[in-house]
């Protein structure tokens, strides 16, 4: 504990020269008959009086201290830093073709980035998520948010369609492939880092999943993106989930942004680039200096039981005045 005016302390010297006189003053004594008596002295009567004469003494103290402004330090705060996660995921007829084993049912792509995701913003709590489903468009379909339930309820509406792949008995769902089909990465790139640009703090994060490569990224179209990317302080993880070679562009903007580029053949393959990318973006955690507070509480209890003892002495604890 610590004081903001210190040198106030110096008057603690005079509530004790007043209980030290209390006790060593001998007022206008008064010889009565029973003086002369064989009655015993009372030390407790006269002690406990002298301890009643004090009170107004030990007020003065807590005035004191009260005046001389008692502090004390917060402990220190841990503050987790943000980040903000924007998941692009490519929502195409394609990604509903098969992804590893299919011995347990149809499993597509499409479930193994969704489960991947699913996963990695569990197991990243406190963290901001978005998702940007694209393809020939893309769509925000969450802005960033600590609710980390959002984007598994949104499965069931951004799954892709896709009339070759999908039994009749599926029924139709998603949006018709001639108005969503094909790939267009820098699209939806560019529409992720404008959206990430208005998270003011944290660092900024997009992962991209998809199967195909894109036009839109070819140059000179990739040198904008990477600037585009650059300038917003973003980093990209690319992840391909398909077999075919990861466009030479696409590594390029991805790398110049600090990022990595996966190849995910396997629901269990795409969990593990997750843990490799939890573990290239940790999170940070950062330790606040403690805060300077008031500290009147340890005196307001004691004040309080000096006040009512005062109050209650009042009514007789003292020697009488002749």
């Amino acid at each position: 504990m610590t004081f903001q005016h210190p040198q106030l302390l110096i008057l603690l010297a005079l509530p004790v020269i007043l209980a030290f006189w209390e006790f060593v003053r001998r007022g206008q004594p008064m010889v009565l008959p029973f003086d002369h008596g064989r009655q015993r002295s009372g030390w407790f009567l006269r002690l406990l009086v002298l301890m009643a004469n004090c009170l107004p003494a030990a007020l003065l103290a807590i005035a004191i201290l009260f005046l001389a402004h008692p502090l004390t330090h917060t402990p220190p705060e841990v503050e987790r830093r943000l980040n903000n996660v924007q998941f692009v995921l490519d929502t195409s007829g394609s990604m509903a073709e098969p992804h590893g084993s299919q011995a347990n049912g149809r499993h597509r792509r499409f479930d193994s980035a969704m489960e991947a995701i699913e996963q990695f913003i569990s197991h990243r709590q406190g963290d901001a998520f978005g998702l940007t489903i694209f393809s020939r468009f893309f769509i925000h379909w969450l802005p960033l948010t600590q609710d980390t339930q959002s984007i598994p309820l949104s499965r069931r509406f951004i799954e892709p369609n896709n009339p070759k792949l999908d039994p009749p008995s599926m029924g139709r769902h998603g949006l018709p492939d001639e108005l969503w089909g094909r790939t267009f990465i820098g699209k939806a790139l560019h529409g992720a880092a404008d959206l990430l640009a208005q998270r003011p703090t944290g660092d900024r994060m997009i992962i991209l999943l998809t199967d195909g490569e894109s036009p839109d990224i070819l140059p000179p179209l990739d040198a904008a993106i990477i600037q585009h990317l650059r300038a917003e302080n973003i980093t990209v993880f690319s992840i391909l989930l398909s077999k075919d070679a990861i466009q030479p562009q696409l590594v390029g903007i991805t790398q110049a942004t600090g990022g990595t580029v996966f190849n995910a053949l396997t629901p269990e393959a795409l969990m593990s680039v997750f843990k490799s990318i939890d573990e290239m973006k940790k999170v940070v955690v950062l330790q606040k200096q403690p805060q300077v507070i008031d500290h009147y509480g340890p005196f307001i209890i004691p004040t309080l039981s000096i006040l009512a003892a005062s109050i209650l002495a009042l009514f007789g604890l003292r020697f009488t005045p002749w």
